[in-house]
């Protein structure tokens, strides 16, 4: 159902009356207050920053370096979520908006998720810190179970309306809904969390992409424990992620060895496109993937923290590196070598079919970006 946000107030401030004043600090979004990026809104035409607010700039990167172009079926699945969005926005608010970057980077989430479990049919998706929600509208678009919590109320919103707006005003919100197992789209807000700890939402795959180093440390360790539980029944419990997020408190290699100690074992991981495969069945190339982590440092772990794919990493990265064991390493493997064999759409040819939507606004963040980039000529 739709969620207004005078509701969603209401329910947070109920909600957070039994809550630790730990939980409450630890769920607080860490990264985005200490930067000042608004997490929250008051009025409804607010939500429009917040339907293409990430990757700015960065869809040609996406396209060519991060998925290497992308297949028709994949092309296919764009063009119906550019639709559903553009639809949303021209429908709702003041302006019409065509979602880029983000929902290339969201084809090549998509893809580790199919490659690490390798059939989709009857699986459930959870996603922790969804952002825009373009992820979830790809995985929903294409018949897939999925859920997903996120700590900030103007993304949880704009999440609140799109995959409504995909599934017909269908989905479970929790934040005013009883939990129903067999809705094809759960929408959790962080505060039912603590109460769902032992017996959360049953899940095959956990995904949570450039988000999880921007948590606090013990809102982290409680999701780690939280998904175990909830990945329980699944056949290999599986916790994946493109991308740690931007470094706080923590940096990669801390990241890697959280998982080990609330039992995940690394299976699978890409240097250059830092893709991480974690399951709850024994086995790991962390010793590996460490050494290899801090030889690209040249020992300096301390100094550098190992931040993201900026260029001081992706320049030293003679080759490309991957690591992969046991059975859920070798699928996801196979499955990326797969795809990179397979037929790719000319960017050229994506360009065009945006194109034809005509001569739109950018959004908010584009246009800013755009107006103060604009040196002296």
């Amino acid at each position: 159902m739709s969620l207004s946000i005078d509701e969603y107030n209401k329910q947070e401030c109920k909600g957070k009356i039994m809550l630790s004043n730990r939980f409450i600090r630890a769920f607080k979004p860490k990264l985005f207050e200490a930067g000042g990026f608004p997490t929250t809104v008051q009025v409804e035409d607010e939500l429009i920053r917040y339907i293409d607010s990430m990757h700015a700039y960065s869809f040609d990167t996406h396209y060519n370096k991060l998925c290497g172009g992308i297949t028709r079926e994949e092309f296919e699945l764009l063009k119906k979520c550019t639709y559903d969005i553009y639809e949303l926005t021209k429908k709702t608010y003041r302006g019409e908006f065509l979602v880029k970057a983000p929902m290339i980077a969201s084809i090549c989430e998509k893809r580790i998720i199919e490659a690490a479990l390798g059939t989709i049919e009857n699986k459930r998706v959870f996603e922790i810190g969804g952002g825009s929600g373009t992820l979830g509208c790809l995985l929903l678009e294409d018949g897939i179970k999925y859920a997903a919590t996120d700590v900030t109320q103007a993304f949880y919103l704009i999440q609140n309306r799109l995959f409504n707006h995909i599934c017909r005003n269908s989905i479970n919100e929790l934040v005013n809904e009883e939990l129903n197992n067999n809705s094809r789209c759960i929408h959790i807000p962080y505060w039912k969390l603590w109460e769902m700890r032992n017996s959360p939402i049953e899940t095959d795959l956990v995904v949570s992409n450039h988000a999880l180093l921007e948590m606090s440390p013990n809102s982290l360790r409680f999701y780690l424990n939280f998904c175990r539980k909830a990945l329980e029944k699944s056949e290999e419990g599986i916790f994946v992620f493109q991308g740690g997020g931007w470094r706080i408190d923590q940096n990669l290699i801390d990241l890697i060895n959280l998982f080990e100690e609330y039992g995940y074992y690394l299976k699978y991981f890409d240097h250059s496109k830092e893709i991480a495969g974690f399951s709850l069945q024994p086995g790991s190339i962390k010793q590996d993937v460490v050494k290899a982590l801090k030889n690209l440092l040249n020992g300096d772990v301390e100094i550098e923290k190992i931040y993201a794919l900026g260029n001081h990493i992706l320049e030293r990265l003679g080759s490309e590196e991957i690591y992969f064991t046991d059975t859920l390493g070798r699928m996801m493997n196979d499955k990326f070598e797969k795809i990179k064999k397979m037929e790719k759409i000319d960017i050229e040819t994506v360009k065009s079919f945006y194109s034809q939507f005509g001569n739109l606004k950018m959004s908010p963040d584009d246009e800013f970006g755009e107006y103060i980039l604009s040196r002296k000529k």
